[in-house]
């Protein structure tokens, strides 16, 4: 390596980080798992009810909503399928060797400024991702419970009273699920604003 310049104080090289060093797992779980499973079993779920719209008692919501989850989901697996590109560390980044011709260290903190921009263009992205994540299993759990609510009758047969009382049961377990996911969502919104504004101020008012 080079020897640095006389009067040139050398800083270290800063390379970003993910900000929880389990982040890269967890978002290849949520985004190459989990919310592929979860669109499908929305799209299934809306064609079951399409094909038997007597079975439900609000089949054209219950068909609305399980549309909007799926869309939610699929926008969540494709922003955060062309934003993983963008997640990589240190290693990684070096591990392709010389591809240029400049000097070592050099090369070393032209890569590392292009890691810093990446990585905070995928910490944006990954906003987007989990908001439309988190809303989508909201309004999933809200479907199902449109789709648990029971119907005036089955065909030409009347529900039984037992039938009736089981369903509205699980309309309302549904329900409390949709409000627990909302909160969950609104409280997570209120982390990230606050780990915002404590960043902002530990940075002079420099927005991170």
């Amino acid at each position: 390596m080079p020897e640095p310049r006389e009067g040139v104080p050398e800083t270290p090289v800063q390379w970003a980080s993910p900000g929880e060093f389990g982040q890269p797992a967890a978002t290849d779980i949520r985004t190459g798992v989990a919310t592929p499973l979860l669109a499908g079993f929305s799209i299934a779920l809306l064609a079951s009810v399409g094909q038997g719209p007597g079975s439900f008692r609000w089949a054209g919501a219950a068909i609305f909503f399980l549309l909007l989850a799926g869309g939610l989901f699929t926008l969540s697996l494709q922003v955060g399928f062309r934003s993983r590109s963008k997640l990589y560390s240190r290693d990684e980044a070096l591990s392709w060797g010389r591809i240029n011709q400049l000097p070592e260290d050099v090369d070393e903190r032209v890569r590392a400024e292009v890691q810093r921009r990446h990585v905070a263009l995928w910490r944006r992205s990954q906003r987007f991702v989990q908001i439309s994540y988190n809303a989508g299993i909201a309004t999933l759990a809200f479907a199902l419970s449109l789709a648990a609510a029971p119907p005036a009758r089955y065909g030409d047969d009347p529900l039984t009273g037992a039938e009736q009382s089981w369903r509205w049961a699980a309309t309302t377990l549904g329900l409390i699920f949709t409000i627990f996911q909302v909160g969950w969502i609104v409280h997570d919104e209120f982390r990230h604003r606050k780990r915002l504004r404590e960043a902002r101020q530990r940075s002079g008012g420099v927005r991170p």
